[in-house]
């Protein structure tokens, strides 16, 4: 299941910021516009059989897809083994919903408001099976403090520097983490994403001698919350 919805996730990731239609139309390759026949689109395996090429040109396939199924497999598998049943598929939910999240802003600095909320409403209906020990209050309280407190940063920086510092999407999304962890996983959350930016940051200068203009805080925040549901709960 993870890998099909990894297979949907890479598509959709590549089409919709170029305003193609996610639900319709024929994959096909994006160097010689030949559809892709169904048994070529079987997740991980066709990649692997056609070693990341196009059957009609030859041209080459990134290697996003293959990723993009072989982590939504793992965001299934891992939970199985950590966690008790109902949990593991809870958290599997949470972070197959988080997945295109992570991919959109980390690619194009994008957290689209119909996957926010719907990552939002999926917390309130499937966190309970998360996190039974948090209480509704506990939730409605880390929706608020979690949107509240980047909310207000954003905006105190955009007052003081004259410009954007962080993007609307991010206090949106981490508002949504706290329906689903509560406001007492908030904090931890918040530090591991601090953590990921400033290791990546760090990475790409000394590895790379690169440096980006805007971080995908959104990014790092699905990623740290996906593991505090692994590591503490």
């Amino acid at each position: 299941m993870g890998a099909i919805w990894g297979s949907f996730v890479a598509a959709m990731c590549s089409r919709w910021p170029t305003g193609k239609s996610v639900a319709t139309g024929r994959s096909h390759c994006d160097n010689c516009g030949h559809q892709i026949a169904a048994y070529d689109l079987v997740p991980i395996a066709s990649y692997l059989m056609l070693k990341g090429k196009c059957r009609h040109c030859g041209g080459r396939i990134g290697p996003l897809p293959l990723a993009t199924e072989l982590i939504a497999a793992l965001i299934g598998a891992v939970p199985v083994l950590l966690l008790p049943p109902e949990q593991a598929i809870a958290a599997a939910v949470f972070g197959w919903l988080l997945l295109p999240l992570i991919v959109l802003d980390y690619q194009h600095l994008w957290l689209p408001n119909r996957l926010v909320l719907l990552l939002a409403v999926m917390g309130v209906l499937v966190g309970p099976m998360l996190t039974p020990d948090i209480a509704w209050t506990g939730r409605a309280t880390g929706m608020l403090a979690g949107f509240l407190s980047l909310e207000i940063i954003r905006q105190a920086y955009k007052i003081f520097r004259k410009h954007d510092g962080m993007g609307a999407g991010d206090p949106k999304l981490f508002g949504a983490l706290g329906i689903w962890l509560g406001w007492q996983a908030l904090p931890m959350t918040l530090l591991i994403a601090s953590a990921i930016g400033l290791t990546v940051v760090s990475s790409l200068h000394v590895i790379a001698k690169h440096q980006r203009n805007a971080l995908p805080f959104g990014s790092f925040l699905g990623v740290a919350a996906f593991a505090i549901v692994l590591l503490a709960f």
